[in-house]
């Protein structure tokens, strides 16, 4: 993996009513336009599965919609993202992390981007240099502790 450098030329994905978002400080993604995108671009991402954990103290958190649990498509991938070297976070599917956890199933599709291709779904242009220098930061430290901290094999959520 290489360090990355922020797009001066970056445009953010701005919303619309109706669009799906998720994030809050320091991060935001367009959700709407990352799952068309992937549409369009099947052959760009890494298809494959995710681990789904038991349910813990943090596991299906009050924010979620209740009433929308039971009608999540489980066969719909999830949209996983490369934060650091180590590290994939869930952008896309917590409630159907949720109804898995609660119907015993232990794992998911689930669509992986690169560090370079959830950058274009960011909100904002400062997001994308905040990225890039957390990115940065967080490369150096994975070599320099020689990735012993690096996860290997499926996710888990």
């Amino acid at each position: 993996m290489k360090k990355m450098k922020a797009n001066p030329d970056f445009i953010p994905c701005l919303p619309v009513p109706g669009d799906e978002m998720l994030g809050g400080f320091p991060f935001n993604w367009h959700i709407s336009k990352a799952a068309a995108w992937i549409e369009e671009n099947p052959g760009q991402v890494e298809l494959s599965v995710v681990q789904v954990g038991a349910p813990g103290p943090l596991a299906d958190s009050s924010n979620l919609d209740e009433e929308f649990i039971p009608q999540a498509d489980l066969t719909k991938p999830l949209i996983m993202v490369r934060m650091r070297p180590e590290f994939f976070r869930l952008i896309d599917g917590n409630h159907r992390v949720a109804k898995a956890r609660r119907l015993g199933v232990k794992e998911l599709p689930a669509y992986y981007l690169t560090q370079e291709q959830h950058r274009q779904f960011f909100t904002s242009k400062d997001m994308d240099e905040r990225y890039v220098g957390y990115w940065n930061g967080k490369l150096k430290d994975f070599k320099r502790d020689k990735g012993r901290w690096g996860v290997v094999g499926e996710v888990e959520v």
